[in-house]
Formats: C-alpha cells, sequence, structure tokens
C-alpha cells in the first residue's frame, strides 16, 4: 500500500511538473513591428493589434469587426496590448490544470511508467514554446480528453468540462470551436445510443452549452449571426486562394504525409480490434483523432508555408493524450505504445529541422522560461506595448490634418493608426485581401456607405500575386467616387495616397448589359465594361482534391490593349464577387490616376480564366457590368 501511495504521489508530481511548463512562454508578447521589408511583414502584427483594439473599443464581433479569431484570440496570440495580465494568468492555470488531467491519465493508463513520462517529456519539447495561433488545436483536445472520460463515466462535470473548453474556443478562434462543438454533439448521440446517459440528460447538456454560448456572446460583445456567417465566409474564401504557388516546402509536405497516414492506417487498425472487441461505442473517439490530424494536415497544407507546416509537427503527437488508444487495450498496450514511441520521435525529428529548434534549443526553450514567465508577471506591462510610433511614420502634418476624424488604412497595416493614436474606424473586413466573397465584400461596401471614414491611408498591395483591385473590390470603386486625393507621404519605403472623403458620398450602381457563356483557357472578350462576375465550377476530380489537399490554381490573364497581358492569382469565391477588368492598376500613382482620370491608363480588352480541365468544368457563365 505505501509502495503504491508512493509511486502515485511520484507519478502526480510528474504530471504536475511537466504541464507547469507546458504553459506559454514568454507571459505576454510585444507587437513585432519592423520598418523594412516586404510591406507583408506587417500582415500578421496588424491582425493581431486589430483584434486587442477591438476588445478595448468595445466593437461587436460579426457586426462591426470580422474574421475567424474572436474576442478571446489574445489568448492565443498573447499581445498584451489591452489585456491585464490577470486575464492571461487565469487562463494559464486552467490550461496547466488540463494538461496535467491529460498528464495524470496518460501515466496512469500505460503499464510502462518510465517509458510514458518519456514521451510526456517529448510531448512537451515538441510542443512551440508560446502556443500562439494553435492555442485553439490544444484547448480542442482539451474538449476531446473530457469527452472521453464522459465516456467512460458520463458524469455531469466530465460535460460540463467539455463545455468550458468548447466555448473558450468558440471565442478564441471559430472555427475550431465549431468542430468542437459538431463533434460534442455527436459525443452526446454516442453516449445516448450506447445508453450511457438519457435523452433528458444528453438534451439538458446541449442547453447548458447553448446557454453558456449565449451568455459569452453578451460578454465578449458578440452578435452571434455575424459572428457565424462572418467567419464562414472568411473560411470559405481562405481555403481557395490563400495557399501559396509552388512546392517550396515538398520535403516537410512528405513528412507530413508520413505520419498521417501511418495515423491512418494506426487507427483502421485500432477500429478493426475495436469491433472485433465489441467495443463499439470506443469508435467514436477514434474517428475524433482521425478528424483532428485530418483538419491539423488540411490546414498546414492549405496554406503550404513553413510555419504552417511545422504546426502540423509540432501538435499532432499530442493526440494520443485523449485516453482512448491506452484505455481500450490495457492488457495488450505494446503495439499500441510502440507506435506512439515510434511517432513522437519521428513528429520531435521533423520539428528539429526547423531552425532554432533542435532537440537542445527546443528543451532549453521550454524549460529555461519559468523565472522569465513570473518575472514578466510581476512587472507586468513593463514597456508600452505600444511604442513603435518610429517604425511606423506619418508626417505631423498628415496626422495634425486628420485630428480625432475616423480613418481606415489600406491593405492591411493598421499599426500606422493604432501606434500613432489616430482614431481607427476600419471595414469589418479589415485587411483587404481577407475580403475574398461576395458577403465579405458586400459587409465591407456597406459599412462605407453608411459611415465611411474621413480619412484613408492607402497603399495599392497585396499578396500572393493578386491583382490588388479585386481585393475589397466594391469599396475600391467607392473610394474612387467618393474619396479625394489630398496628400502623400513615404513610410517603410512604400509611397502612399491621404485620401479625404467627399462632403456628400454617394453609393455606387452595377449595371448589368449582358452576361454569356464561354470557355476556360480562351480569351473572353470584355467589351468596354469594367467588372465581371464568373461562375466557375469544380469538376469531381476538382471537388475531392479541395475538400482532400488544397482547392486548383485559377489565374485570369488580362490582355491589355497594346497586346501585352499580366496574369493574377483568382479563385472560384472571388470570380464570382467580381473582378476588375477596366484599366491596368499597377501602382499608388496609377490607383490616383485612376480615380482622376482613368483614361491616362491602359485599358483591358480581354481575359482569360487559365484553369485545369481535369479540375475545372470547361464552361463559364460571365456577367458583364460597369459601375455608375
Amino acid at each position: 500500500m505505501k509502495k503504491y501511495l508512493n509511486q502515485n504521489t511520484l507519478l502526480l508530481s510528474i504530471a504536475f511538473v511537466l504541464a507547469v511548463y507546458t504553459v506559454s512562454f514568454p507571459f505576454a508578447e510585444y507587437p513585432w513591428v519592423v520598418s523594412d521589408g516586404p510591406s507583408w511583414y506587417g500582415l500578421d502584427v496588424s491582425w493581431q493589434m486589430t483584434l486587442n483594439y477591438a476588445r478595448a473599443m468595445h466593437w461587436t464581433w460579426g457586426k462591426d469587426i470580422i474574421y475567424t479569431y474572436g474576442p478571446l484570440g489574445f489568448l492565443g496570440t498573447r499581445l498584451g496590448f489591452g489585456v491585464s495580465r490577470w486575464a492571461f494568468l487565469l487562463f494559464d492555470i486552467f490550461f496547466v490544470a488540463n494538461m496535467f488531467y491529460l498528464f495524470r491519465d496518460f501515466l496512469r493508463l500505460n503499464n510502462n511508467k518510465w517509458l510514458a513520462t518519456a514521451i510526456l517529456f517529448a510531448f512537451t519539447i515538441v510542443m512551440e514554446p508560446s502556443h500562439r495561433t494553435d492555442m485553439s488545436w490544444v484547448i480542442t483536445l482539451f474538449a476531446f480528453y473530457w469527452m472521453y472520460r464522459s465516456h467512460k463515466e458520463a458524469k455531469y462535470k466530465y460535460l460540463l468540462l467539455a463545455c468550458i473548453n468548447i466555448v473558450i474556443c468558440f471565442f478564441l478562434k471559430l472555427n475550431a470551436g465549431l468542430v468542437g462543438m459538431v463533434f460534442f454533439a455527436g459525443h452526446l448521440l454516442n453516449l445516448y445510443v450506447f445508453k450511457k446517459v438519457n435523452l433528458l440528460k444528453a438534451g439538458g447538456t446541449l442547453l447548458v452549452l447553448a446557454a453558456m454560448t449565449g451568455l459569452g456572446a453578451i460578454i465578449f460583445h458578440v452578435s452571434l449571426p455575424g459572428y457565424l456567417k462572418g467567419a464562414l465566409s472568411t473560411i470559405k474564401g481562405y481555403n481557395s486562394i490563400m495557399f501559396i504557388e509552388g512546392e517550396l516546402y515538398s520535403a516537410q509536405e512528405n513528412n507530413i504525409a508520413v505520419l498521417f497516414y501511418s495515423l491512418l492506417a494506426f487507427i483502421v487498425i485500432f477500429i478493426i480490434a475495436l469491433i472485433r472487441e465489441k467495443k463499439y461505442s470506443e469508435i467514436y473517439y477514434s474517428l475524433l483523432v482521425f478528424a483532428y490530424a485530418f483538419l491539423l494536415r488540411k490546414q498546414a497544407c492549405l496554406r503550404n508555408d513553413f510555419g504552417h507546416y511545422f504546426e502540423f509537427f509540432s501538435y499532432i503527437p499530442i493526440v494520443f493524450l485523449t485516453g482512448n488508444f491506452l484505455s481500450s487495450f490495457r492488457k495488450n498496450q505494446k503495439p499500441v505504445f510502440a507506435f506512439m514511441f515510434v511517432f513522437t520521435m519521428l513528429s520531435l525529428l521533423y520539428t528539429s529541422e526547423r531552425p532554432q529548434r533542435t532537440i537542445d534549443e527546443a528543451v532549453t526553450r521550454r524549460y529555461s522560461g519559468l523565472g522569465a514567465y513570473f518575472d514578466m508577471f510581476l512587472h507586468y506591462p513593463g514597456n508600452s506595448f505600444l511604442n513603435n510610433k518610429h517604425k511606423r511614420y506619418i508626417p505631423e502634418r498628415v496626422l495634425s490634418r486628420i485630428g480625432k476624424k475616423p480613418v481606415d488604412i489600406f491593405p492591411w497595416d493598421s499599426e500606422y493608426l493604432i501606434e500613432n493614436g489616430l482614431n481607427y474606424q476600419p471595414r469589418p473586413v479589415f485587411q483587404s485581401f481577407s475580403a475574398f466573397t461576395d458577403y465579405l465584400e458586400q459587409m465591407n461596401y456597406d459599412n462605407y456607405l453608411k459611415k465611411g471614414p474621413d480619412y484613408l491611408i492607402y497603399d495599392y498591395e497585396t499578396i500572393d500575386d493578386r491583382y490588388p483591385f479585386n481585393d475589397d473590390l466594391l469599396v475600391n470603386f467607392f473610394i474612387c467616387k467618393n474619396y479625394n486625393f489630398v496628400d502623400s507621404f513615404t513610410s517603410n519605403g512604400r509611397w502612399r495616397a491621404v485620401l479625404e472623403k467627399k462632403p456628400s458620398p454617394q453609393p455606387i450602381e452595377m449595371v448589368k448589359p449582358k452576361e454569356g457563356m464561354f470557355r476556360i483557357n480562351r480569351d473572353i472578350p470584355i467589351d468596354w465594361v469594367m467588372v465581371m462576375k464568373m461562375d466557375v465550377n469544380l469538376t469531381a476530380w476538382g471537388k475531392a482534391q479541395s475538400v482532400l489537399y488544397r482547392e486548383p490554381m485559377l489565374r485570369i490573364r488580362m490582355k491589355r490593349a497594346n497586346g501585352s497581358s499580366v496574369a493574377y492569382r483568382v479563385s472560384k469565391e472571388m470570380l464570382k464577387a467580381g473582378v476588375m477588368v477596366d484599366r491596368w492598376v499597377n501602382s499608388n500613382q496609377d490607383y490616383v490616376k485612376y480615380m482622376t482620370d482613368k483614361n491616362m491608363l491602359d485599358r483591358f480588352i480581354s481575359v482569360r480564366v487559365e484553369a485545369d480541365s481535369d479540375f475545372y468544368k470547361r464552361e463559364i457563365k460571365v456577367a458583364y457590368y460597369n459601375i455608375k
């Protein structure tokens, strides 16, 4: 008995210490603002600062601001601007408590305690020291763990803890929260089917989840219909355009395939074993693990950049913490444990290929940050979180002209306005490259029509080889009609226009003179119109690739009157919302010319949608529009 108690105390101590060291380091982040380099360097810090600014200004999510991250997004970014240190600390205590239970059960369920401890240690160093935007994945995993606990023992406290994690995730990052809600509903159905809960308990639990979500919406200033529709539209548009062209990281993608398909094979074998043992109610939780892995892989391959690939390696091994793999076959754990060990070591090996993420560096970063964590907590906020005005230079004459009047900035660099203390009043989709569906474009246009800001700081720029005018298409036409060019300045190597709203702004009117049917990879005459809307549809093979991997590439080639052509990235959603085919606007100066006298610019005479006919249907429906 004494030996058992000593071992149990030791296991609890190990679980607690390791859990404490999984907390995000550092305690809080300062905005990473640079004064040179490509303009996209300011992209991530822009949305992070805007989320915190929105909280401070009590904007309504789903109405004043549309984004996939919600009012608790700061728990992932750890950006300290406008956030109490107590909010971070309370969340971290909650985080460590959840992780402790995962680690404790992992040790208890494992027959080989010391090898299990070694694997847990590997888990701690394979994860990023600061979880940042991957926090939603970890919180989702917490919810899965409590679902499985409530499957083993259908206690209210386990169901409640699953609900709490799902609601936090919902207001941290909507898409992850929605995934959690869908799978939680499936979990309750699974419990009901296998007679672990009655209908009253299952329905009551769903009502508790709904009530917690509704209460959170009130507390955090969220319009649930707008929050859901806006974020889902953002996800829809993101999935169709936000991948990087080319195969820059094919080695990382191959490594992901090794891990993903080996995990898939393991899950299939595991489910077969469950069926043989007639443990049918356990199957659902293996499917949850697969869904988690599939979505994590989908995110990595969708954006296909360096950071997203390594997020997969860092957060895929922790799926083994949900408990079901070890709990289902306590007497025959060796095959499961062997796979788990090899899988984790491979993940650790792949993460070590990242710069400054060798194994010894990962250990040092993970296990040397606790002192700095508490030091920053005690001296929070220390230096002001807004101390980069010199890196976002705006001339004094421009600042004086704008004064306290509402101002917005294009395409995304909100640091200019926040760091300089201006009255930042953005469109709901505050980064133009994200307004890539007709719904999001309309939301921004309606906002400008109703309460467009008095001033704009405008930089004609985009990402991923798109045509900048097509980002926020309707708002761009509204600006050209209702704003005047009044000043300019150069900052961070970019010439920027200062635009002032006219006294009586007028709505734009879209007139459709005709429509017709055309084919991909063939020229489509423009006939002097300004906008084309196109319905481009995927084949069955294209739909499969879009779901399982990423949407096949689309380009629009635009031929100028002088015979030369330019090609830009587009997506199904962007073509559906409309593309500008009037003139070639290629710089900030060209944009100002388009506002004042567009005849100074080259006009387009035809366009061609370039696509692989294996993935896209050949017929295209095209609607022509003029703007008045």
